[in-house]
């Protein structure tokens, strides 16, 4: 029980940080913030893709992460 809240936690984390990061490359860009449920899923998505990244680089989750957060911000 406490295994899966800690893992239910930590993904919503992922998730909000994942969120975090598409408001801000969303504002940079000077375009109006999607619905919730559509930065959701897109938060979800880009989640999704940063781990196959990690998996194939041999790196974890939020490397990748602010790997991107880097690059978005010096475009």
């Amino acid at each position: 029980m406490l295994g899966e809240n800690l893992m239910s936690h930590l993904k919503r984390g992922e998730i909000n940080l994942a969120k975090s990061i598409l408001r801000w490359k969303i504002r940079k860009e000077g375009k109006a913030e999607p619905p919730e449920t559509e930065l959701e899923e897109a938060a979800v998505r880009l989640l999704g893709e940063a781990r196959e990244i990690a998996r194939r680089r041999g790196k974890n989750l939020y490397e990748i992460l602010k790997e991107e957060a880097k690059r978005l911000s010096r475009s």
